[in-house]
Formats: structure tokens, sequence, C-alpha cells
């Protein structure tokens, strides 16, 4: 295929994910749960854009891994930049198809694709270290920027996990006890995860539209250790403050797609185009 032709289409895709995202805001609920649940036909139609926008990536980081660019600064930054908008926009859609199916444990470790990782890794080193979003502009523009970690959805699908488990321990007596000390570990250190990236503004408000899976998890979690746990999540959550998270921002975001995938240079098309009851 003609680069500038595979370039354009790259366009295309990454819009329909945008369009697919607002719409899913429209309709009041976030598009990691609405694309798990596949209870719509654009949930379905949705799948044919992503599976043509990882294959394109996948390609292209290949490429780069195998042949370190030679190019300047910027063109790396400016690839690095449009990688790592689609890896924000599409890795949430892979850990929703990932956990679909009720079997899959830990995405991180055993489900998520190299492409990725290297994505990240090489943003952080070569861009993100470099050129730091200060806290006030994530504020401002917290509504329209995506969820910063883009595995955050398999951290929470983690702890709903954790909860069932240790629920059963309560259900059912006995059970592994290592086991359940390990799901007590991971809820702490989620509790923390969370609060320090609100503290951040590393997260999208569609985090906490009602019914999505962190709120599922949140009243099971409450469900576990009731009202007497303390906690600055547990306060943050019961007094109410997510409802504000995002209310006093700017609703347009700076990085629109248009500008992200026009920055793509053309030579980058690539070759083929304790606290627990018991």
């Amino acid at each position: 295929m003609d680069p500038s032709r595979k370039l354009n289409d790259i366009k295309i895709k990454m819009a329909f994910l945008e369009w697919y995202k607002k719409d899913c805001k429209n309709k009041g609920v976030g598009y990691y749960d609405s694309y798990k649940n596949q209870r719509a036909t654009s949930d379905m139609d949705i799948a044919k854009h992503k599976k043509y926008l990882t294959n394109y990536w996948k390609e292209m980081v290949e490429e780069a891994e195998s042949h370190p660019q030679k190019e300047g600064a910027y063109v790396r930054m400016t690839w690095l930049y449009a990688g790592n908008t689609y890896r924000k926009m599409v890795e949430p859609l892979d850990i929703a198809e990932y956990y679909r199916k009720t079997e899959n444990r830990d995405y991180v470790k055993q489900g998520r694709s190299k492409h990725y990782v290297l994505l990240e890794k090489w943003w952080k080193e070569d861009c993100e270290s470099h050129h730091p979003m200060d806290l006030l502009s994530k504020k401002r523009n917290v509504d329209g920027n995506f969820t910063e970690d883009s595995c955050f959805w398999a951290h929470v699908e983690e702890a709903r996990f954790s909860c069932g488990l240790i629920k059963d321990f309560g259900r059912f007596g006995g059970g592994n006890e290592e086991e359940k000390r390990l799901c007590e570990g991971y809820l702490l250190w989620f509790e923390r995860y969370v609060m320090e990236q609100i503290g951040n503004y590393a997260l999208n408000p569609e985090v906490f539209v009602a019914g999505s899976s962190f709120m599922k998890w949140w009243a099971e979690f409450q469900g576990i250790v009731g009202s007497g746990h303390r906690s600055e999540l547990a306060e943050y959550m019961r007094k109410g403050v997510y409802r504000k998270y995002g209310s006093d921002t700017v609703t347009n975001s700076p990085h629109s797609n248009e500008l992200v995938f026009n920055m793509i240079p053309g030579n980058f098309v690539g070759k083929n185009g304790g606290m627990f009851g018991s």
C-alpha cells in the first residue's frame, strides 16, 4: 500500500475510536466497560479498527527495535507521541477483551503485548522525562486526556478478583491463607495506586461513571472492609469528592488525534504500508 494512503487510513481508524469514546461518554458509560460488555453494534464494529491499528503499530515497533532510528530527537519524539496516544487509547480495549474471558488473570504479566511494553518504555526514556506535563495543565485538560496508565483497567480487574477471593474465603471458610494474604496486600497497594493517579490527575473521569468496573470494585471492597475502614481513598470516595473530579477543568484537550497523526513523518509508515473480614 502507498505509504501516504496507509498513514491516512491510520488517522481515520483513530478518528473512529475517538468517536466511539465520545459516543460512550454521551451514553453515560466508559468506553472500556462498553467494549467489554459488547451490548451495542458499535462495540463490535470498533474491533476491526482496533485490529488494523494494532497490526500497524506492532509492525512499526518491530522495525524500530530491529533498526534503531538515526533521525533527530524531534522526529523520534513525535513518532513516540503518536505511538503512545495509540497505546493509551487501544490497550484498554485489549484488556477488556482479555478479561471478557473470566478465566484469564494477570494481564500485565501474562497477556500484555510486547509492543505496548516497548512503546511505554521508549516514551518514558526519551520523552516523558524530558518534557513532563505540569500538574496544572493536566488538571485543566483531565476530561479530554486519556487515563495515563494504559494498564489501569487491568489493575481494576485484578482488584475485583481479589475481592471475590476474599469473599469466598469468608463465605466458605478454609482456603489458601497465603493466597488470601496476597489478595489483601494487592488491595492495599491498589488503594494507594488509585490515590496516586487521582493526585496526579492521571485518570479520565469515565473511571467514576456509575456502574463502571472501578465503581463496582469500590462497592465490593466496601462490602469487605466495612464502614470502619480508614484510608485516603476511602475518605475520598465516601465523601463523594470523586464526583467533582474533572468538573472544574477545561473539556477540550490539546492532544487531538488529528494533531498527533499529522506529526508522524511519512517515512515511518513501515515496510508493508489484617483489615479484612474473615
